[in-house]
């Protein structure tokens, strides 16, 4: 899998478990810290993100990071 789509992947799970949980982007701030305009850009795969920062997002959904990069 390349780097684009990971990218994409992680974007789109990051998206989907984000809806599902019923939570805003402002929910995700909340507990993250990151800003809105981050998560927003890790949604549409406009930002490469640290291992760490992808484990903060996946811990939020209870996921792990190979569960963030899969296809749905």
């Amino acid at each position: 899998m390349d780097e684009q789509k990971i990218l994409e992947n992680f974007g789109i799970n990051l998206k989907h478990y984000r809806n599902k949980a019923k939570m805003s982007q402002d929910d995700v701030v909340e507990i993250t810290g990151f800003s809105k305009s981050y998560i927003s850009n890790v949604e549409n795969a406009k930002h490469d993100i640290s291992l760490v920062n992808a484990l903060k997002f996946a811990n939020v959904f209870n996921k792990t990071i190979e569960e963030m990069i899969q296809d749905l």
